[in-house]
């Protein structure tokens, strides 16, 4: 069978980021960085500790106690290090199925005329989501939270989950995402068009209130569609594709 030659020149073909692909990356960073010498190290003393076991028994010069302590403190030590790193796996799969899980939801748009963008790379930081349409631009932070109870705002103290406060400042976090997103619409589109900021949580939540007074808003899986699809009409079609035209481009960086 014949393979057509590879042109030398042509550049490489960028693959367009998937949801949840910063996620993966860090998850794989851990795994490769730090969760291997946990394993590797205490299984290569325990082979050694064996092997000096069997010298015993076949009553040559032996160290197996010496090995034995070693073997004991290495696994000892990887434990405190599988320890410290299983909260961090489990936030990122959290955070992965999340992300995922806004992706299915969002792709329901496309039968009204949106485009949904994953994962938009920045410098030290990434945008989960990004959906342009009719209605105009949407930047989406998404957030996996576990248990259930109601995500109220209370004015001049922030976002509240279950009835407490929430350790990081999604609604700060939905604004900067904004913001970025709106430069590089206005940077390569030739216009400013404002982007809506969204928190978005997954999970057994429901919202309180619709919190009208805030800029940026917070929606439960279950109301997101709705509230963008009901918005009312802001962008041409020309405009649409021309913005949707720089994020594609945007994600294959």
């Amino acid at each position: 069978m014949m393979f057509p030659k590879k042109n030398k020149n042509q550049p490489a073909l960028k693959v367009r980021r998937r949801p949840g692909q910063s996620i993966r990356d860090e998850k794989e960073r851990l795994l490769e960085d730090r969760l291997m010498p946990y394993v590797f190290v205490p299984s290569f003393l325990w082979v050694i500790c064996l092997i000096e076991s069997a010298h015993a028994w076949l009553n040559q010069p032996p160290m197996p106690r010496f090995w034995l302590c070693v073997a004991i403190a290495a696994t000892g030590f990887s434990w405190i290090g599988f320890r410290r790193l299983f909260p961090k796996f489990r936030n990122l799969n959290r955070g992965e199925r999340g992300e995922l899980c806004v992706a299915e939801i969002l792709d329901e748009l496309r039968s009204s005329g949106y485009r949904a963008f994953h994962d938009l790379p920045g410098d030290g930081y990434n945008i989960d989501h990004v959906v342009v349409g009719p209605a105009g631009v949407f930047a989406i932070e998404t957030k996996f939270r576990s248990g259930y109870g109601e995500i109220e705002f209370r004015n001049g103290e922030g976002l509240f989950i279950g009835g407490r406060p929430e350790e990081k400042d999604s609604l700060k976090q939905a604004r900067g995402n904004a913001r970025e997103v709106n430069r590089i619409i206005k940077e390569n589109c030739s216009f400013d068009e404002w982007v809506w900021p969204i928190v978005v949580f997954v999970g057994d939540w429901r919202v309180k209130n619709d919190w009208q007074t805030t800029d940026a808003r917070v929606f439960t899986t279950n109301g997101l569609v709705s509230h963008i699809v009901n918005q009312q009409p802001r962008l041409r079609q020309s405009e649409i594709e021309l913005i949707a035209s720089h994020l594609e481009r945007s994600v294959k960086n």
